[in-house]
C-alpha cells in the first residue's frame, strides 16, 4: 500500500489497471489497497471513464524522510559520491542518504546494508590522473538556476569566447562533459578546456522535448563514427589481442575477438594516423602492421629510429 502511495505521489494520477502492473497484483486488489488506504486518512479520490483512475486530492504529500528540495536533487548522485563532491553536493548527499537511511526498518534496512557492502561504483578509468576541472560548480550552479552562460573555452589550443545555453553535465569515462545550446545547435564541450564561467541574466533556452541521455548517446555516436580517420590491417598474436582492443574506438572492438590461439589478421579503426602510429608501436613485436603501406612504413620507420636510439 506504501509503495501503491507514493506511485500516486510522483504520478499525479494513474489507472487502475496501470497500478495493477505496477505492483505486479489484480485491479482487484489495487480497489481493496485504495480503500484500506482512504479508510486510513489519505484523501484518495476515484474517477470513472477513459480519463479516470486514482489521484491525490489538494497535492497531498507523504513525508517519509524530511528530505529537503536540495537534497532530494542530490539524490541523484547516490552511489556516486565522488561525482557529488565534484559539484558541490557532497554534504547534501550525505544528509539526504542518512535521512533515507534512517526510513528504513528491519529486513529493508538489512538488504540496504547488505547491498552497499558488496557494491560500489568507480567511474574513474584505470591509470588515469584526473584532469583539473575547476570550472565545474560554475556550470552546474548555471544549469540548478537555468541562466545562460559566457565561457571561456580552450579549441586548438587558443582561448575562445562562447555564449551559451547550458543542457546537461554527462560523466563519461572519468571526464565531465558539457552539452549546450549554441547558435540553436547542439554541442559539446569538455569540462576540462573550459576556463571561466560567467552566468548571464538571459534564462537558458532548453527546447521541452529535450533528453540528455538521448541527446548524449547521440553526440558519442557521432563523435566516434566522425572522428575515426584511418583503418589499419594488422597481424595480431594472440596475447596483443586483449591490448588491442582498448586502443580502438568502441565501435570498433567487436571487430577484435576476445580468445584466440593463433594470430589473426584484422582491420581495426583508429581515431587519427598519429594515435594510430602511437598504439601500435605501443604493442611491439606482437602486432604487424600489413596496410595501408604508408602506415606500415610509417610504424616501420619509428621503430628504426627507437632500435638506434637504443643501439
Amino acid at each position: 500500500m506504501m509503495t501503491l502511495l507514493l506511485h500516486l505521489q510522483a504520478r499525479g494520477q494513474a489507472s487502475g489497471q496501470d497500478l495493477a502492473r505496477l505492483l505486479e497484483v489484480s485491479e482487484r486488489t489495487v480497489q481493496r489497497d485504495v480503500g484500506a488506504l482512504v479508510a486510513a486518512g489519505i484523501p484518495i479520490r476515484s474517477a470513472r471513464g477513459p480519463a479516470g483512475g486514482y489521484g491525490l486530492d489538494g497535492g497531498y504529500r507523504t513525508r517519509l524522510t524530511g528530505v529537503g528540495l536540495d537534497e532530494a536533487g542530490a539524490l541523484a548522485f547516490l552511489g556516486m559520491a565522488g561525482p557529488a563532491e565534484q559539484l558541490g553536493l557532497g554534504e547534501l548527499l550525505e544528509g539526504a542518504r542518512i535521512k533515507v537511511w534512517a526510513s528504513l526498518t528491519g529486513q529493508a534496512r538489512d538488504r540496504a546494508r547488505h547491498v552497499s557492502d558488496r557494491f560500489h561504483l568507480d567511474p574513474t578509468r584505470w591509470y588515469g590522473t584526473p584532469e583539473p576541472i575547476p570550472c565545474l560548480p560554475q556550470l552546474a550552479t548555471a544549469l540548478w538556476r537555468n541562466r545562460c552562460a559566457r565561457i571561456e573555452y580552450v579549441r586548438d589550443g587558443a582561448a575562445v569566447t562562447r555564449e551559451i545555453s547550458p543542457l546537461g553535465l554527462v560523466l563519461a569515462s572519468g571526464q565531465w562533459y558539457l552539452v549546450a545550446q549554441r547558435d540553436q545547435q547542439r554541442r559539446t564541450y569538455r569540462v576540462s578546456r573550459v576556463r571561466s564561467v560567467e552566468l548571464l541574466d538571459e534564462p537558458a533556452n532548453r527546447p521541452a522535448d529535450f533528453d540528455l541521455a538521448r541527446s548524449w548517446a547521440q553526440a558519442r555516436s557521432e563523435l566516434e563514427h566522425e572522428s575515426t580517420a584511418v583503418e589499419v590491417t594488422v597481424r595480431v598474436q594472440p596475447g596483443a589481442l586483449s591490448r588491442l582492443r582498448r586502443l580502438v574506438p568502441v565501435h570498433g572492438q567487436d571487430r577484435v575477438p576476445l580468445i584466440r590461439t593463433e594470430q589473426i589478421d584484422i582491420t581495426v579503426p583508429f581515431e587519427s594516423e598519429n594515435w594510430a602510429c602511437a598504439a601500435l608501436l605501443s604493442l611491439g613485436k606482437d602486432v604487424e602492421v600489413l596496410g595501408p603501406a604508408a602506415m606500415r612504413e610509417r610504424v616501420a620507420g619509428q621503430a628504426r629510429g627507437a632500435a638506434a636510439r637504443y643501439s
